[in-house]
């Protein structure tokens, strides 16, 4: 296994799941969106926002420190709606940004590491709001492509990335000052992680927080944010079983060819919201890993593969959205690597209660796999 993750909430994907995982982020702004026209009284005003950004890289192995000593630079565009209508409002008891972003960062090392082209998602929630001044709090997911990987003739020292298709997450604290009625001054600083989620080696990934200073801009000039009354927070079960899969690559050796092998997996959970943005879960995980069973029988060490794991965690509930973070201890697992890992997911709401989504296994620093999930809440 390369380390490739640092304990953070991160998700990332491979080249054999680019498509799906496009058709993934597609599918989750289509649905966000889906609300934000219509024949209401009151509209949700269209942002435009330009953002340069300045930043470093961290070094969180050895390995990769030699690649860490530049910083990387870049320049975000974005499309934003700002969600005012009352039943944007009641999802969360607070008003939040919707939208999509292109993100250029070049990492300064053009011959090695090269630049980075990313489509990014996100949710952005108030947390303070004044007549001249917002706080805000974003959660990006979205796709990326890199135009220099890890190859081992050409490009050895890359030890990032070794797939041009990757994904990337990011959080960020927002600030913005009004300056007239249609522009706002924004300053932000993110916490960016780009990786393939483990699914091909060398993967130790890449975390890159970066600042700046940009410029928002509304569309239709003028507007208050309405008052609504908050809905009474009530404290609720909720009970979700969930199946995930994926595809890892396992690298050739002296003895075998590079072959890809299916992880397949199911975890139920019992939890109960503590606010209206919050909920504590209990739960339990089955994995069948392929690509432990082949490791295992090229070592000949006769171990079986499955794995049964108990799990504990925090969901950010917004809407619709699940941003869970779960730390799972195993209790049935002759192979595995460490007693413990974490597991990241975010999943969407849709269609009575059936639930999309992706979710990542991570082991402290590096991540196991990356995988597509579908579930059901009752």
């Amino acid at each position: 296994m390369e380390k490739g993750l640092k304990n953070n909430y991160f998700i990332c994907f491979s080249t054999k799941s680019v498509a799906s995982m496009k058709f993934l982020l597609v599918l989750l702004l289509l649905i966000q969106t889906n609300n934000l026209f219509g024949n209401d009284s009151i509209q949700n005003p269209v942002h435009f926002a330009i953002k340069p950004q300045y930043g470093f890289i961290l070094s969180h192995s050895s390995r990769i420190e030699h690649l860490t000593n530049t910083n990387p630079f870049g320049v975000e565009a974005e499309l934003t709606w700002l969600r005012i209508k009352e039943k944007n409002f009641q999802q969360c008891n607070c008003f939040s940004k919707t939208g999509i972003s292109f993100l250029y960062i070049n990492y300064a090392n053009p011959d090695i590491v090269g630049s980075s082209y990313n489509l990014i998602g996100f949710a952005e929630p108030f947390l303070l709001r004044r007549k001249t001044f917002l706080l805000s709090l974003r959660m990006g997911v979205g796709a990326t492509y890199l135009d220099k990987i890890y190859n081992e003739k050409d490009n050895p020292t890359n030890l990032f990335f070794s797939t041009h298709f990757a994904f990337i997450t990011h959080i960020d604290l927002n600030a913005y000052y009004k300056i007239n009625e249609q522009l706002s001054l924004m300053a932000y600083a993110k916490y960016n992680h780009i990786s393939n989620g483990g699914t091909k080696s060398p993967n130790y990934g890449m975390n890159f927080p970066t600042v700046g200073l940009g410029l928002n801009y509304t569309c239709q000039g003028a507007f208050n944010f309405p008052k609504y009354e908050k809905n009474k927070y009530e404290p609720s079960w909720f009970y979700k079983i969930s199946a995930f899969g994926t595809i890892k690559t396992i690298e050739k050796d002296s003895l075998n060819s590079e072959m890809s092998k299916f992880i397949f997996g199911v975890y139920g959970l019992v939890g109960k919201t503590i606010s209206k943005l919050n909920g504590l879960s209990l739960g339990v995980e089955y994995l069948n890993d392929g690509a432990a069973k082949e490791k295992i029988e090229r070592q000949q060490l006769g171990l079986d593969h499955q794995q049964v794991s108990f799990l504990v965690g925090h969901h950010l509930l917004f809407g619709q959205f699940d941003f869970s973070q779960h730390w799972g201890t195993y209790i049935y697992a002759p192979y595995k690597i460490r007693n413990f890992y974490q597991r990241y997911t975010i999943s969407y709401s849709f269609y009575k209660n059936f639930r999309i989504g992706a979710t990542l296994k991570v082991h402290g620093d590096w991540a196991d796999n990356f995988n597509l999930l579908i579930g059901y809440s009752f």
